[in-house]
Protein backbone atom coordinates (compact mmCIF):
# COMPACT_ATOMS: atom_id res chain seq x y z
CA UNK A 1 0.00 0.00 0.00
CA UNK A 2 1.61 3.53 -1.37
CA UNK A 3 2.02 5.72 1.89
CA UNK A 4 0.63 9.34 0.79
CA UNK A 5 1.13 13.09 2.36
CA UNK A 6 -1.84 14.92 2.13
CA UNK A 7 -0.91 18.98 3.36
CA UNK A 8 -3.92 20.62 3.80
CA UNK A 9 -6.61 17.73 4.77
CA UNK A 10 -8.58 19.54 7.16
CA UNK A 11 -10.39 21.65 4.20
CA UNK A 12 -13.28 20.92 2.05
CA UNK A 13 -10.99 19.10 -0.56
CA UNK A 14 -8.87 17.82 1.40
CA UNK A 15 -10.80 15.88 4.02
CA UNK A 16 -13.19 14.85 0.78
CA UNK A 17 -10.31 13.03 -0.94
CA UNK A 18 -9.41 11.67 1.88
CA UNK A 19 -12.32 10.39 3.29
CA UNK A 20 -12.42 8.46 -0.62
CA UNK A 21 -9.10 7.41 -1.22
CA UNK A 22 -8.41 6.41 3.22
CA UNK A 23 -9.05 2.45 2.48
CA UNK A 24 -6.82 2.58 -0.86
CA UNK A 25 -3.40 4.34 0.92
CA UNK A 26 -1.71 4.57 3.91
CA UNK A 27 -2.42 8.22 4.24
CA UNK A 28 -1.05 11.34 6.84
CA UNK A 29 -2.99 14.53 6.56
CA UNK A 30 -2.11 18.04 7.88
CA UNK A 31 -3.75 20.98 9.01
CA UNK A 32 -2.75 24.59 10.65
CA UNK A 33 -5.08 25.33 12.65
CA UNK A 34 -8.04 23.17 12.42
CA UNK A 35 -7.83 19.15 13.85
CA UNK A 36 -9.76 16.72 12.65
CA UNK A 37 -10.12 13.23 12.90
CA UNK A 38 -11.14 10.79 9.97
CA UNK A 39 -10.72 7.22 11.08
CA UNK A 40 -7.11 5.47 9.98
CA UNK A 41 -5.75 8.63 8.62
CA UNK A 42 -2.73 9.80 10.93
CA UNK A 43 -2.97 13.49 11.38
CA UNK A 44 -0.11 15.94 12.14
CA UNK A 45 -0.11 19.91 12.52
CA UNK A 46 1.73 21.65 9.87
CA UNK A 47 2.37 24.97 8.78
CA UNK A 48 4.23 25.07 5.47
CA UNK A 49 5.51 28.74 6.17
CA UNK A 50 7.77 27.64 8.66
CA UNK A 51 10.59 24.83 7.50
CA UNK A 52 11.00 23.09 11.01
CA UNK A 53 7.94 22.25 11.08
CA UNK A 54 8.42 19.77 8.41
CA UNK A 55 10.95 17.69 10.95
CA UNK A 56 7.16 16.55 11.99
CA UNK A 57 6.86 14.28 9.13
CA UNK A 58 8.07 10.98 7.79
CA UNK A 59 10.14 10.74 4.71
CA UNK A 60 9.27 7.70 2.55
CA UNK A 61 5.86 8.94 1.55
CA UNK A 62 5.36 7.64 -2.06
CA UNK A 63 3.65 11.12 -3.08
CA UNK A 64 2.79 14.26 -1.63
CA UNK A 65 -0.85 15.98 -2.71
CA UNK A 66 -0.52 19.69 -1.87
CA UNK A 67 -3.78 21.16 -1.43
CA UNK A 68 -3.28 24.24 1.41
CA UNK A 69 -2.86 27.22 0.35
CA UNK A 70 -4.28 30.61 1.01
CA UNK A 71 -7.40 31.72 -1.26
CA UNK A 72 -9.82 34.46 -1.10
CA UNK A 73 -12.65 32.40 0.26
CA UNK A 74 -10.37 31.47 3.42
CA UNK A 75 -9.73 35.20 3.91
CA UNK A 76 -11.25 37.37 6.45
CA UNK A 77 -10.59 40.97 5.81
CA UNK A 78 -7.60 40.97 3.14
CA UNK A 79 -3.98 40.34 3.90
CA UNK A 80 -2.08 40.07 0.67
CA UNK A 81 1.04 39.00 2.20
CA UNK A 82 -0.46 35.45 3.37
CA UNK A 83 -0.74 34.68 -0.85
CA UNK A 84 3.10 35.19 -0.99
CA UNK A 85 3.73 33.76 2.48
CA UNK A 86 1.92 30.56 1.90
CA UNK A 87 1.35 29.93 -2.15
CA UNK A 88 5.13 31.00 -2.75
CA UNK A 89 7.29 30.58 0.58
CA UNK A 90 5.05 27.55 1.74
CA UNK A 91 5.39 25.37 -2.08
CA UNK A 92 9.04 25.81 -1.95
CA UNK A 93 9.68 24.89 1.35
CA UNK A 94 7.01 21.35 0.30
CA UNK A 95 9.36 21.55 -2.83
CA UNK A 96 12.52 21.41 -0.75
CA UNK A 97 10.81 18.57 1.48
CA UNK A 98 10.48 16.58 -1.63
CA UNK A 99 13.71 17.26 -2.88
CA UNK A 100 15.47 16.47 0.59
CA UNK A 101 13.54 13.38 1.39
CA UNK A 102 13.41 12.04 -2.03
CA UNK A 103 9.72 11.84 -2.44
CA UNK A 104 9.37 11.50 -6.30
CA UNK A 105 6.00 12.83 -7.03
CA UNK A 106 3.96 16.23 -6.14
CA UNK A 107 0.35 16.89 -7.05
CA UNK A 108 -0.39 20.09 -6.65
CA UNK A 109 -4.24 22.45 -7.68
CA UNK A 110 -3.90 25.33 -9.05
CA UNK A 111 -6.74 28.11 -9.75
CA UNK A 112 -8.73 28.61 -12.88
CA UNK A 113 -8.03 32.09 -12.42
CA UNK A 114 -4.66 31.83 -14.23
CA UNK A 115 -7.19 31.93 -17.31
CA UNK A 116 -9.66 34.27 -16.36
CA UNK A 117 -9.69 36.37 -19.68
CA UNK A 118 -10.98 33.01 -21.48
CA UNK A 119 -13.83 33.28 -19.62
CA UNK A 120 -17.19 33.98 -21.53
CA UNK A 121 -15.83 33.31 -24.76
CA UNK A 122 -17.91 30.17 -25.20
CA UNK A 123 -14.07 28.32 -26.16
CA UNK A 124 -13.39 25.71 -24.27
CA UNK A 125 -10.26 26.25 -22.30
CA UNK A 126 -7.08 24.24 -23.18
CA UNK A 127 -4.84 22.60 -20.24
CA UNK A 128 -2.33 25.14 -21.97
CA UNK A 129 -3.98 27.92 -22.59
CA UNK A 130 -1.60 31.32 -22.08
CA UNK A 131 -2.32 33.44 -18.53
CA UNK A 132 -4.31 36.07 -18.69
CA UNK A 133 -4.29 36.92 -15.18
CA UNK A 134 -6.76 39.65 -14.32
CA UNK A 135 -4.72 41.79 -12.28
CA UNK A 136 -7.31 44.18 -10.40
CA UNK A 137 -9.09 43.01 -7.23
CA UNK A 138 -9.14 41.05 -4.40
CA UNK A 139 -7.88 38.00 -6.45
CA UNK A 140 -5.14 39.68 -8.33
CA UNK A 141 -2.33 38.88 -5.86
CA UNK A 142 -3.91 35.06 -5.13
CA UNK A 143 -3.74 34.47 -8.91
CA UNK A 144 -0.52 35.63 -9.06
CA UNK A 145 0.85 33.61 -6.06
CA UNK A 146 -0.33 30.34 -7.57
CA UNK A 147 1.06 31.18 -10.63
CA UNK A 148 4.22 31.81 -9.34
CA UNK A 149 3.84 28.44 -7.24
CA UNK A 150 3.76 26.53 -10.31
CA UNK A 151 6.59 28.03 -12.38
CA UNK A 152 8.64 26.92 -8.81
CA UNK A 153 7.04 23.49 -9.36
CA UNK A 154 8.20 23.21 -13.09
CA UNK A 155 11.80 24.26 -12.04
CA UNK A 156 11.44 21.55 -9.36
CA UNK A 157 10.82 18.94 -12.34
CA UNK A 158 13.05 20.34 -14.82
CA UNK A 159 16.14 20.76 -12.22
CA UNK A 160 15.78 17.91 -9.76
CA UNK A 161 13.15 15.52 -11.92
CA UNK A 162 10.20 15.44 -9.39
CA UNK A 163 6.98 14.27 -10.86
CA UNK A 164 4.90 16.99 -11.02
CA UNK A 165 1.08 17.04 -12.07
CA UNK A 166 -0.84 20.29 -11.12
CA UNK A 167 -4.50 20.29 -11.66
CA UNK A 168 -6.44 23.57 -12.80
CA UNK A 169 -9.75 23.59 -10.76
CA UNK A 170 -13.12 25.53 -11.31
CA UNK A 171 -15.47 25.01 -7.81
CA UNK A 172 -14.89 21.42 -6.50
CA UNK A 173 -18.37 20.84 -4.95
CA UNK A 174 -18.13 19.16 -2.01
CA UNK A 175 -20.70 17.02 0.32
CA UNK A 176 -19.66 18.02 4.08
CA UNK A 177 -21.14 20.47 6.47
CA UNK A 178 -18.79 23.97 5.98
CA UNK A 179 -21.48 26.17 4.16
CA UNK A 180 -19.44 29.13 4.76
CA UNK A 181 -16.76 31.33 2.53
CA UNK A 182 -15.50 34.87 2.68
CA UNK A 183 -16.25 37.16 -0.39
CA UNK A 184 -14.35 40.23 -0.13
CA UNK A 185 -13.10 39.55 3.15
CA UNK A 186 -17.14 39.08 4.43
CA UNK A 187 -18.21 35.77 5.54
CA UNK A 188 -21.29 34.79 3.49
CA UNK A 189 -23.38 30.99 2.74
CA UNK A 190 -21.99 29.45 -0.60
CA UNK A 191 -24.37 30.39 -2.84
CA UNK A 192 -25.71 26.88 -4.06
CA UNK A 193 -26.64 26.24 -0.42
CA UNK A 194 -28.78 29.36 -0.46
CA UNK A 195 -30.63 28.54 -3.26
CA UNK A 196 -30.98 24.99 -1.72
CA UNK A 197 -32.22 25.99 1.85
CA UNK A 198 -34.13 29.03 -0.40
CA UNK A 199 -35.60 26.33 -2.08
CA UNK A 200 -36.68 23.80 0.91
CA UNK A 201 -37.57 26.09 3.38
CA UNK A 202 -39.45 29.18 1.65
CA UNK A 203 -40.50 27.62 -1.72
CA UNK A 204 -38.89 30.16 -3.55
CA UNK A 205 -35.41 30.94 -5.70
CA UNK A 206 -33.94 33.33 -7.21
CA UNK A 207 -32.11 33.29 -10.90
CA UNK A 208 -29.24 35.69 -10.96
CA UNK A 209 -27.78 37.28 -14.06
CA UNK A 210 -28.05 35.66 -17.01
CA UNK A 211 -29.71 31.76 -16.73
CA UNK A 212 -27.35 30.67 -19.96
CA UNK A 213 -24.68 31.42 -18.64
CA UNK A 214 -22.87 27.81 -17.70
CA UNK A 215 -19.80 26.45 -16.21
CA UNK A 216 -17.74 22.97 -14.97
CA UNK A 217 -18.97 21.86 -11.94
CA UNK A 218 -17.12 18.99 -10.56
CA UNK A 219 -18.03 16.88 -8.01
CA UNK A 220 -15.92 15.96 -4.61
CA UNK A 221 -16.28 12.19 -5.63
CA UNK A 222 -15.54 12.34 -9.44
CA UNK A 223 -12.06 14.43 -8.27
CA UNK A 224 -11.04 12.40 -5.72
CA UNK A 225 -11.04 9.74 -8.71
CA UNK A 226 -9.12 11.67 -10.43
CA UNK A 227 -6.31 11.81 -7.43
CA UNK A 228 -6.30 8.62 -7.10
CA UNK A 229 -5.62 7.83 -10.87
CA UNK A 230 -2.55 11.01 -10.62
CA UNK A 231 -0.89 8.90 -7.62
CA UNK A 232 -1.02 5.74 -9.81
CA UNK A 233 0.24 7.55 -12.69
CA UNK A 234 3.99 7.66 -12.82
CA UNK A 235 4.35 9.05 -16.43
CA UNK A 236 1.73 11.95 -16.22
CA UNK A 237 3.90 15.12 -16.17
CA UNK A 238 2.10 19.09 -15.90
CA UNK A 239 -1.23 20.83 -16.46
CA UNK A 240 -4.05 19.45 -16.79
CA UNK A 241 -7.53 20.70 -16.32
CA UNK A 242 -9.99 19.09 -13.72
CA UNK A 243 -13.22 19.84 -14.81
CA UNK A 244 -16.03 18.05 -16.69
CA UNK A 245 -16.08 19.23 -19.74
CA UNK A 246 -20.26 19.53 -19.69
CA UNK A 247 -21.19 22.65 -18.51
CA UNK A 248 -24.37 23.46 -16.21
CA UNK A 249 -26.64 26.82 -17.02
CA UNK A 250 -27.95 28.52 -14.51
CA UNK A 251 -31.61 27.68 -15.46
CA UNK A 252 -30.65 23.82 -15.63
CA UNK A 253 -29.12 23.30 -12.36
CA UNK A 254 -32.27 25.75 -10.57
CA UNK A 255 -34.52 23.97 -12.66
CA UNK A 256 -32.27 20.03 -11.31
CA UNK A 257 -32.30 21.70 -7.38
CA UNK A 258 -35.99 22.17 -7.67
CA UNK A 259 -36.55 18.50 -9.02
CA UNK A 260 -34.22 17.77 -6.04
CA UNK A 261 -35.25 19.52 -3.03
CA UNK A 262 -38.81 20.57 -3.44
CA UNK A 263 -40.05 17.62 -2.80
CA UNK A 264 -42.85 17.92 -5.59
CA UNK A 265 -44.08 20.90 -3.88
CA UNK A 266 -44.66 24.94 -6.40
CA UNK A 267 -41.35 26.11 -6.16
CA UNK A 268 -41.88 30.49 -6.87
CA UNK A 269 -38.45 30.92 -9.24
CA UNK A 270 -37.99 34.54 -9.78
CA UNK A 271 -35.31 35.85 -12.54
CA UNK A 272 -33.40 38.92 -11.43
CA UNK A 273 -31.56 39.86 -14.48
CA UNK A 274 -30.00 43.17 -13.08
CA UNK A 275 -27.82 40.97 -10.47
CA UNK A 276 -24.35 39.69 -10.94
CA UNK A 277 -24.16 36.91 -13.05
CA UNK A 278 -22.21 33.27 -12.73
CA UNK A 279 -19.31 33.22 -14.78
CA UNK A 280 -19.37 31.39 -18.46
CA UNK A 281 -16.67 28.93 -19.02
CA UNK A 282 -16.00 24.98 -19.87
CA UNK A 283 -12.83 23.10 -19.45
CA UNK A 284 -11.57 21.11 -22.46
CA UNK A 285 -10.62 18.04 -20.69
CA UNK A 286 -9.06 15.72 -23.46
CA UNK A 287 -5.47 15.50 -22.24
CA UNK A 288 -6.65 14.63 -19.10
CA UNK A 289 -9.07 11.94 -20.44
CA UNK A 290 -6.09 10.55 -22.45
CA UNK A 291 -3.58 10.63 -19.49
CA UNK A 292 -5.15 9.19 -16.57
CA UNK A 293 -8.36 7.40 -18.33
CA UNK A 294 -10.85 9.36 -16.63
CA UNK A 295 -14.45 10.21 -17.11
CA UNK A 296 -16.25 12.32 -14.59
CA UNK A 297 -19.60 10.28 -13.18
CA UNK A 298 -21.82 12.63 -11.43
CA UNK A 299 -23.87 14.34 -13.60
CA UNK A 300 -25.69 17.59 -12.14
CA UNK A 301 -28.52 15.33 -10.81
CA UNK A 302 -26.67 12.77 -8.97
CA UNK A 303 -24.49 15.19 -7.60
CA UNK A 304 -27.59 16.94 -6.29
CA UNK A 305 -29.42 14.14 -4.86
CA UNK A 306 -25.63 12.77 -3.40
CA UNK A 307 -25.52 15.70 -1.59
CA UNK A 308 -28.77 16.26 -0.48
CA UNK A 309 -28.48 12.37 0.75
CA UNK A 310 -25.33 12.99 2.44
CA UNK A 311 -26.45 16.40 4.37
CA UNK A 312 -29.89 16.11 4.84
Amino acid sequence: MKNILVIGASGSLGKGVVEELKDRYSITGTYTTRPFKIDNIVSKKLDITKRKDFDVLESDYDAVFLVAGAMPAMMEGYTPQSYIDVNITGVMNVLEYCRTKKIPKLIYIQTFSDVSASFYTGIPIQDDSPRTLTLTGDHAIYAISKVAACDLIEHYHQEYGLQTIIFRIPTVYCNDNNHKYFVDGELKTKAYIKMIESIMNDRKVEVWGNPKNSKDMPYIKDFAVLIHKALENDIAQGVFNAGTGNPVSLEELVDTMIEVFSEGEAIDKKYLPDKPSQPNFTFDMQKTKEAFDYSPSFGIKKMLIDIKNTLL
